[in-house]
C-alpha cells in the first residue's frame, strides 16, 4: 500500500489476548521502573513502598498473563474513589 494511501480504520484484534499481552509488557515495566527507584531511594519507608508496589505489579502480571480472559477495567461507582477521600 503507497504511503499516501491509509485506512480509515484500524480493524480490532478479534480476541483480547494482544491486549492482555500489552497490559502485562506495562505492568512488568512499571515493576521495573518501581524498584529501581526503590533502589535509589535514600528513605526506608519510601523504599519499602515502592518495592511493595513494585512486587505488586508482578504478581498482577503473572496472574493476568496467566488468565484466559482480560478482566474489566475498575469503574469508579457512586462517585467513590477506590482508597482515597473523594475530592472536595
Amino acid at each position: 500500500m503507497p504511503s499516501t494511501q491509509r485506512p480509515d480504520r484500524v480493524p480490532a484484534p478479534r480476541d483480547g489476548s494482544i491486549d492482555r499481552r500489552r497490559r502485562v509488557a506495562l505492568l512488568l515495566e512499571t515493576a521495573d521502573v518501581l524498584a529501581e527507584r526503590a533502589r535509589r531511594s535514600t528513605d526506608a519507608a519510601q523504599a519499602a513502598v515502592l518495592a511493595r508496589r513494585s512486587a505488586e505489579r508482578r504478581a498482577q502480571a503473572v496472574r493476568l498473563a496467566a488468565s484466559e480472559t482480560v478482566p474489566e477495567p475498575r469503574r469508579l461507582v457512586g462517585g467513590a474513589w477506590p482508597g482515597r477521600l473523594a475530592p472536595s
